[in-house]
């Protein structure tokens, strides 16, 4: 039994590297993305992808009824979803099987699929064609922080996009977003790139109408305090784009006062009632975050100093937490619900400056209370050296 195994194994092996070597002879480039890939760890071969004949040595091995050669982009999708598409295949790797069916909801797949616009996005357009790599592998083209530039072959391309009156700033003003800081510098994998809003198979920008739902997806709290707030009643009668009106749209800029300056004067550049709202809003929220900027410091120098601070810091991770809040809670526009959560973090600061300065206050003390001591040691070094000499002297002759 084990010989009959083996010798399958041997079969199977010779039949792989026949057909291997039989593509190499005219594919080596291709060969040579394709070695490294998810597909080759998977154990496929050109053969399964492709057909043809493995025995031929020329270009005859493309002259069989099986050989598969993809010549539109519709076929390059079933071609990849014959596979991708059969829940026996998919299920020992974990992969959904309804890629297929979700990209012909998408603006790409109705573009292809109804208007055989051989122009739009399809697999091998963001996953690449023999160089597929797993989505985890830093180097694979839907990798996080590549996503961006994969995006941006196409959606960068202004003559490509002109066909499709679309902008071709969109990459450019992603980068400059706060999202694309915690993906591109910070190495943030969870924070939003391109298809964590729009979908990756099934791509949709979008609408006014779901933006704020696009967004709650991560930011859920924001949204809840959102829907509490009068800029909600003027989202809902479509005077307000919700969540981009005030933080942008791909360019989308993190909440902070400086917002609050630039923003509210977009609406309410000449109601002074909504622009002192603003202001009073931006002023509790600088305060408790200054208030809590300057006890980090304070608590970080009397840690250097060598005290011990972790009574200190853990009250500080408090405060951070209140001021975070706070971030949330401006969504509300509501003066009377911040005051309580700055007043909190006031507390826990000034409680926090106290405890360090007592801290400083029993080193201070512990020095002064050594002075005597030393002075003391000091003395009595000096009336040994005074005994030990005129002991030397009582001696010489």
């Amino acid at each position: 039994m084990i010989k009959v195994a083996l010798a399958l194994l041997v079969a199977t092996a010779t039949a792989t590297s026949a057909a291997d070597i039989s593509c190499l002879k005219c594919h080596e480039k291709e060969n040579a993305l394709y070695a490294p890939s998810a597909h080759a760890q998977a154990g496929l071969t050109c053969l399964d992808c492709h057909g043809g004949d493995p025995k031929a040595t020329d270009v005859t091995a493309h002259a069989t009824d099986n050989f598969k050669r993809p010549d539109n982009k519709k076929a390059i999708a079933e071609l990849c979803a014959s596979c991708h598409g059969d829940v026996r295949r998919m299920n020992p790797y974990g992969l959904p099987t309804d890629q297929l069916d979700r990209y012909k909801t998408s603006k790409h797949g109705e573009q292809l699929f109804a208007q055989n616009d051989q122009k739009v996005a399809v697999c091998i357009d963001c996953h690449g064609v023999h160089d597929i790599l797993k989505v985890k592998s830093p180097q694979a083209h839907v990798y996080p922080t590549n996503i961006p530039q994969t995006c941006g072959r196409c959606h960068g391309d202004v003559k490509l996009m002109q066909e499709y009156k679309l902008p071709t700033d969109i990459i450019t003003q992603y980068k400059s977003s706060y999202h694309a800081y915690m993906v591109l510098e910070k190495g943030d994998l969870s924070a939003p790139t391109c298809v964590t809003c729009h979908g990756s198979h099934g791509a949709t920008p979008p609408g006014t109408a779901q933006v704020g739902q696009v967004c709650g997806k991560c930011h859920v709290r924001q949204r809840e305090l959102f829907e509490k707030s009068p800029h909600a009643e003027a989202a809902a009668a479509g005077l307000f784009n919700e969540c981009v009106s005030c933080h942008g749209n791909h360019g989308i800029q993190k909440a902070s006062v400086e917002l609050f300056a630039k923003t509210c004067v977009q609406c309410h550049a000449k109601d002074p009632k909504q622009l002192q709202l603003r202001d009073d809003i931006a002023g509790l929220i600088h305060r408790a975050q200054n208030g809590c900027s300057n006890a980090v410091t304070v608590v970080h120098d009397a840690t250097v100093r060598g005290l011990a601070t972790d009574d200190e810091q853990l009250l500080l991770q408090e405060a951070k937490t209140q001021v975070t809040q706070l971030e949330a809670m401006q969504h509300l526009l509501a003066v009377d619900q911040l005051q309580p959560v700055v007043q909190r973090s006031d507390e826990i600061v000034k409680l926090t400056l106290a405890d360090v300065a007592d801290l400083e206050r029993i080193e201070r003390w512990k020095r002064h209370a050594l002075t005597p001591i030393w002075v003391f040691l000091a003395l009595m070094a000096i009336m040994f050296w005074a005994k030990r000499r005129q002991l030397e002297q009582g001696r010489k002759p």
